[in-house]
Parts: structure tokens; sequence; C-alpha cells
């Protein structure tokens, strides 16, 4: 579909899936909203007559939506034909900051109560590979490296073949808790786009790169909120001040709602202060709400930690728990800003 800029009177040409989306004219960056389609049975020879009358032709009426040229056309030169490939819906996509990943197509009506059916989220063939996969791996790499080590008091040369596997099982806990991670953003995009399944992203396996450059990305933000406490720990050197607890409490406070627009937006500059403190005020009640469940659940991930020092069979067990609490709580966060995302208003 097109339609024209109403400031400067650019022809924009999207696809129907955007009707109701606002973005930025590529030519005079006013935000603009993408107009729903037309009315079915009105005559295209009359549309097109009002349309031309209202809005003069432009120079750039051809040109694709985003493509922003060096120099205007002039009236003279070909125009080249709109790009239907793929690039203008990437376009279009980093427009909106990410908002557009995961289209709206898909979105669900839960068939039970919320608290319910959010503990079913992970239960497809998707998220529970992944779990499964993440805990399971590094099992039985523990098992076979406790195996070793027995056998290697009787045959002392497999005390070789000990330490390599216990290499690797340490690497790939590392491997798989970044990997988890990476699903757990994914499903925050995909759970503010209105789905209520965990994604399939079988078909979009994610390289080293990605992972470790959404890892940056979360654990940037988790730095960035805690940096008032730290800057005030360190001129102060008092664990006991009462305001060093509090700027602790701050950024704690501010973490999901600043880990929630790093996702959305895809970059780090969701952490944007203003951004992150003015959603907060405008959905102040409901975040207090989603602040304290979240942490509730939080409070049992660490216990896999402790175990898997001490109790190592126990200790994976609370891994796997804490794997499927993670996607409920990308879930919660990803949900939440679906829900609001009126009072959000990151569109703009």
């Amino acid at each position: 579909m097109k339609f024209h800029c109403q400031n400067c009177g650019k022809e924009i040409r999207v696809r129907r899936l955007y009707a109701g989306k606002k973005g930025r004219c590529p030519e005079c960056k006013t935000v603009i909203t993408v107009p729903g389609p037309r009315v079915e049975g009105s005559s295209p020879k009359v549309a097109a007559t009002d349309e031309t009358q209202a809005v003069p032709k432009s120079p750039l009426a051809d040109l694709t939506f985003l493509d922003v040229p060096k120099e205007a056309k002039t009236q003279s030169e070909p125009t080249q034909q709109p790009d239907s490939t793929e690039e203008a819906y990437e376009q279009f996509r980093k427009l909106h900051g990410g908002l557009t990943s995961y289209e709206n197509e898909e979105v669900q009506d839960r068939k039970l109560p919320w608290i319910v059916d959010i503990f079913l989220y992970p239960v497809n063939h998707e998220g529970l590979l992944i779990i499964f996969m993440s805990a399971g791996i590094p099992l039985f790499l523990r098992a076979m490296q406790e195996f070793l080590r027995i056998f290697s008091h009787v045959f002392l040369p497999m005390y070789v073949f000990f330490a390599l596997v216990r290499i690797i099982h340490w690497i790939s806990v590392g491997v798989f808790i970044l990997y988890v991670c990476w699903y757990a953003y994914e499903c925050i995009c995909s759970s503010a786009a209105g789905r209520i399944r965990a994604p399939e992203t079988a078909g979009c396996t994610p390289g080293l790169w990605e992972i470790l450059g959404k890892g940056f990305r979360t654990v940037a933000c988790f730095i960035f909120f805690m940096l008032p406490s730290t800057f005030y720990l360190g001129s102060k050197q008092q664990l006991d001040d009462p305001i060093y607890w509090l700027l602790v409490g701050l950024g704690i406070f501010l973490f999901p709602m600043g880990l929630l627009a790093v996702a959305v937006f895809d970059s780090v500059r969701g952490v944007n202060p203003i951004l992150v403190i003015g959603s907060i005020f405008s959905t102040f009640f409901q975040y207090c709400g989603l602040v304290i469940f979240c942490y509730a659940f939080l409070l049992l991930i660490p216990l896999a930690g402790f175990f898997l020092l001490r109790l190592w069979i126990l200790g994976y067990l609370f891994m796997l728990v804490a794997f499927y609490l993670g996607l409920i709580l990308a879930q919660l966060l990803g949900r939440f800003g679906w829900k609001y995302r009126d009072k959000l208003n990151w569109e703009v």
C-alpha cells in the first residue's frame, strides 16, 4: 500500500501489515501514522484523482519506504521500481527499533487463567528441547567426569581424560547458560509482540557473536543501573550505609524495565534513563507488581549454583528449574510490554 506524508508530501510504500503503525518520514523525519487500507469498492480513478489533487507529485514518489537518496531525482529521470524484497521490511523494522521483529498476526488469547498459563509458556517442542538439552548435556558430562575420576584411582593414565572432560564440562555449562540467555532474550521480544508460547527458533540458530552480543547487552544493562551504587560504595567504603543499599534497590528496581527496553529496541540505547523512568511512571503500580513477582522467582535460581558446587546431581536439577523459570520470567517481562504498549508508547 502507499500513502503520502502529511508534512512534505513524499509518497511512501509499505506492506499492509504496518497499517496503524507509527514511524518517521524518511524525507522530513516527521512522525507519521500509516493509514489503514482503503475501503474496497471505491473507485480507483476517483481515489487517484483526489489523491493527486490533495498532494502534488513529489520527485521522490516512486522510491521505497525508507530509501533516502543523497540527491532528489528530477522528473525526467527514470524512477526505480519499489523494492519488494525483505530489505524494505528490515529497514522498516529498524525504524521501529525492532518492534516489528515479530509480527502481531499470531497474537492469541489465553485459554486458561494467566496465573496457570504462564507456567505453560515453555511447554512446546522448542522450549522444552532447549531446557533439557542445556541441563542434560552438562549433567551427562559431569557424570562421565565422576566416572573417570573414580577410574583414574585404579588406572592413573585415565586422569588425563578426567581433566579433559572436566574442562569440556565447565565450558559446556558456560555455553549453554549463554544460549539460554539468548533464547530468553528472544522470548522477551516474542512475548512483547503478543505471543503466549515460546518462539520456534529451529530455523535461525544464532552464531557465537549474536549470543555474546545479546549476553553483553543484558550484562551492560545491569551494570549501568548498578553504577550509582558502585560509585557511592567506592567513595564511602561502607557496606552498612543505608544510602548505598537504597541505590542498590533502585538499580534492581529499574533493571527489568531497562532489560525490556533493550530487548524490544534490540540496542543498548534502551537503557536511556529518561525512557526507562518515564515508562515506569506511566505504568507504576502494574510495574511494581511485575517486579515483586519476578524477583520472588529469582530467589530460587541461586540455589542452583549453590548445590551445583556441593551436591552436583541436585544442582543440575535446580539448573533445569532455573532455566525453566528464566523463560517464564522472560515471558512475563515481554507480556508486560505488550499489554501496556500504549502507555509505554515506544513505537514513537
